[in-house]
């Protein structure tokens, strides 16, 4: 994972932000979580849209687990992250 600097910390600093307020809990993501953020990154895939990524696949994860969430990370979700970026994608 590239180091952080300023021109991709805002993006970081959103999307942990964002994922951390749905878990409810947790004060940092785990190193394997930020370079998932790395990589849509370097993809200039809009911070927008994995947001709203991020948070359908939360809540679908979230709601197969009966609603015990809190242990859940971004890597968990990537499958269903992607999923979201490329029907976004396509609809273009």
């Amino acid at each position: 994972m590239k180091l952080v600097c300023k021109n991709n910390l805002n993006y970081f600093t959103t999307i942990e932000r964002f994922f951390l307020s749905l878990k409810d809990s947790g004060l940092a993501l785990s190193a394997s979580d930020y370079q998932l953020i790395g990589e849509w990154e370097e993809r200039r895939i809009p911070v927008e849209l994995i947001c709203r990524a991020i948070e359908s696949g939360y809540f679908s994860l979230e709601g197969q687990r009966r609603g015990r969430h809190g242990n859940i990370s971004l890597t968990q979700i990537q499958a269903i992250v992607e999923e979201g970026i490329q029907a976004e994608i396509h609809k273009k």
